[in-house]
């Protein structure tokens, strides 16, 4: 893949190409991302808390003596977490690695443009991230521009 290519937003490259995605589940409703923005998955690591924070951000997660800071995307979704224990999606934007609490992950899965499907609009924040939706084994699932929700997440505050 050429350089201007890996820039392409997630939106139009899904649309266009093949692309492969990470599913993950929160609040009982099945999304996807693209692979590429996700470094690591982390399972079964505490998550510390730090006292007034704002409420998306959950704590930091130390990670081979780096720390990460884990942010609660669900409210974006209009969702909540589930899970005691999250699973941690580690990601990059920018120089910045984040981690992105999940409920639990599933496969990694290519996509072409045969599977993908704009989505609906529903009139709520989760529009402007939702880049469509995408049957996976059997299964619609909301494809979710994460990269794009951090951007804004990190440049707007929190």
């Amino acid at each position: 893949m050429s350089a201007a290519e890996s820039f392409r937003p997630f939106r139009e490259r899904v649309a266009e190409d093949e692309a492969q995605v990470i599913a993950f589940r929160i609040g009982g409703e099945l999304h996807a991302c693209d692979i590429q923005v996700v470094e690591e998955v982390v399972t079964k690591r505490r998550v510390h808390p730090l006292p007034d924070m704002p409420p998306r951000l959950l704590g930091m997660l130390r990670l081979r003596g780096e720390l990460v800071p884990v942010l609660d995307v669900a409210p974006l979704l209009e969702l909540q977490l589930t899970a005691e224990v999250p699973v941690i999606l580690v990601v990059a934007v920018g120089e910045t690695r984040l981690g992105v609490a999940v409920d639990a992950t599933h496969d990694v899965v290519s996509l072409s443009p045969a599977d993908y499907r704009p989505s609906p609009h529903s009139g709520g924040e989760r529009d402007q991230y939702v880049a469509g939706v995408a049957r996976i084994g059997g299964t619609l699932v909301n494809l979710i521009d994460l990269a794009e929700m951090l951007r804004e997440q990190t440049s707007g505050g929190m």
